[in-house]
């Protein structure tokens, strides 16, 4: 059974799990990265730096980059080597793009699973190097914004969230240990509205298990 809530896409009922699935995800990867955004900002305040299973949350790449940008000398970052929370947001990236891939269809379904492909080479490319790769996913967050536009499945707040999202965090990335005070506002409201884009994500997601 099928619910055609936009001219442009139709929500088969099949979907429905992974709908609920890729919500929950995206719900995840907001709190794994809001956590580590405060637990950054704690260290930062406290002038320590976070242990125990704290510190292992506050590790994602995103904060290592950000603390590259601010020169923040007291803690230590580095984007090499084999980072467990690292592959797991990348899974969880993964699993969302893969929901959205099932939502359109034609040309946006290909581009959706453009996105989908881009965020599987993100986790093959850190794998292999150790290091390379993780910021392939902000790629998949702005192809899945663009596709989102003149669908009502998502709202415009979601479709300006990601793009901005992706296009700060990427630059962040392309000049990744460079100091500078633009660049690090920058990435820091990057970083705020992956968090945002997110739950809009998981929010959208679940209305549409509930329609299908």
């Amino acid at each position: 059974m099928t619910h055609r809530i936009t001219n442009h896409v139709t929500i088969n009922s099949r979907w429905s799990r992974l709908y609920k699935i890729g919500g929950a995800t995206a719900f995840v990867a907001g709190i794994l990265l809001l956590v580590g955004m405060i637990s950054l900002i704690a260290s930062i305040l406290r002038s320590e730096t976070a242990s125990g299973w704290l510190s292992l949350i506050q590790n994602n790449w995103l904060v290592k980059m950000f603390i590259l940008h601010s020169g923040l000398s007291d803690i230590h970052a580095d984007l090499r080597g084999l980072n467990l929370l690292d592959i797991f947001i990348l899974l969880l990236v993964s699993v969302i793009c893969l929901s959205i891939s099932t939502i359109f269809r034609n040309a946006r379904k290909v581009l959706s699973q453009i996105a989908f492909a881009f965020s599987v080479i993100a986790i093959i490319l850190f794998l292999a190097t150790l290091n390379a790769g993780r910021s392939t996913v902000m790629l998949a967050v702005l192809i899945n914004s663009f596709v989102m536009f003149r669908d009502k499945a998502f709202g415009k707040v979601t479709i300006y969230t990601g793009i901005l999202a992706s296009v700060f965090l990427f630059v962040g990335d392309l000049t990744v240990g460079v100091h500078s005070n633009i660049i690090t506002t920058l990435f820091s409201i990057g970083y705020v509205l992956l968090i945002i884009w997110f739950f809009l994500i998981a929010q959208s997601l679940f209305r549409l298990s509930h329609v299908s």
